[in-house]
């Protein structure tokens, strides 16, 4: 049963007074380094030297390039699903077969080449302006997969704008039947005119899978900042899908109730008339 992955969230008032209660610790603006052109960041066993731009950082309503940095849950992210967790694998959202699509990768891509070993496909998507830097990166993660002998590298990058394009098989080179099992959605709440066109896109993503019987899971990992932009999300989310707090003992510490970020598990609710 998902009650099983801990609590369902059912009014997105009462989700964000239980989160922002919390006595939360400041993160600052949860940039990982701000200034660096590269990241040098462990997960798990594996090193990763990660390139950045950020001479491309604004963070302004309509113009805002805030992927062109590593921010702070994203390595917290890539630790804990690295580390194959059971409320993901024992349910088989994850597996060695599994196709991820992650929205709002930012420009290092860093749960992908982290994840890309421990799944079948792992596609990133993000606007056009980190092309060049992501793919720099998947370059990189392959050459060094290739050198410690990790034979699974299927990491590409897709580019997908929110407010402009709808995803499909096609474009997210999807084979034919290939189920889409994952949408992950790290840090990419904190405007409020995105939030629609956000819940859109995982709406219209999860309408690609194939598989009746398995549908496609919505995890999305944030840092807690504004309480309205939340509550915003949470009740937009909450239209169409049913949304789970991840408990925290399916959590590590870092992601825990009361570390200032949160993740929630969800799926889309099946409509009559769809």
């Amino acid at each position: 049963m998902n009650e099983a992955l801990g609590e369902q969230v059912r009014d997105a008032s009462d989700e964000t007074f239980v989160l922002f209660s919390q006595d939360l610790p400041s993160n600052s603006l949860g940039f990982v380094d701000a200034k660096a052109d590269e990241i040098d960041i462990d997960i798990g066993i594996r090193s990763f030297v990660l390139k950045q731009s950020p001479g491309l950082l604004i963070s302004q309503r309509d113009t805002g390039t805030t992927g062109a940095v590593l921010w702070k849950v994203s390595p917290l992210v890539a630790q804990w699903l690295t580390s194959k967790p059971a409320a993901l694998y024992e349910k088989g959202i994850l597996s060695e077969d599994a196709t991820v699509v992650e929205l709002g990768c930012g420009i290092t891509g860093l749960i992908g080449v982290a994840m890309s070993p421990h799944v079948d496909t792992y596609v990133l998507t993000d606007q056009a302006y980190i092309s060049k830097r992501v793919h720099e990166n998947i370059a990189e993660c392959r050459i060094t997969q290739k050198a410690r002998g990790a034979s699974k590298a299927a990491l590409r990058f897709v580019e997908l704008d929110w407010e402009k394009d709808k995803p499909s098989r096609a474009g997210l080179s999807l084979r034919p039947g290939q189920n889409l099992d994952l949408i992950i959605a790290c840090d990419c709440i904190y405007n409020d005119f995105l939030i629609k066109p956000l819940v859109q896109t995982m709406i219209d993503l999860c309408r690609l899978k194939v598989s009746s019987s398995k549908p496609t899971a919505v995890l999305v990992a944030q840092q807690l900042r504004d309480s309205s932009i939340f509550e915003d999300f949470m009740a937009s989310f909450l239209d169409d899908f049913d949304v789970w707090r991840l408990a925290d003992d399916a959590l590590p510490a870092g992601l825990r109730l009361g570390s200032g970020y949160t993740v929630h598990l969800a799926w889309l609710r099946e409509r009559l008339s769809d």
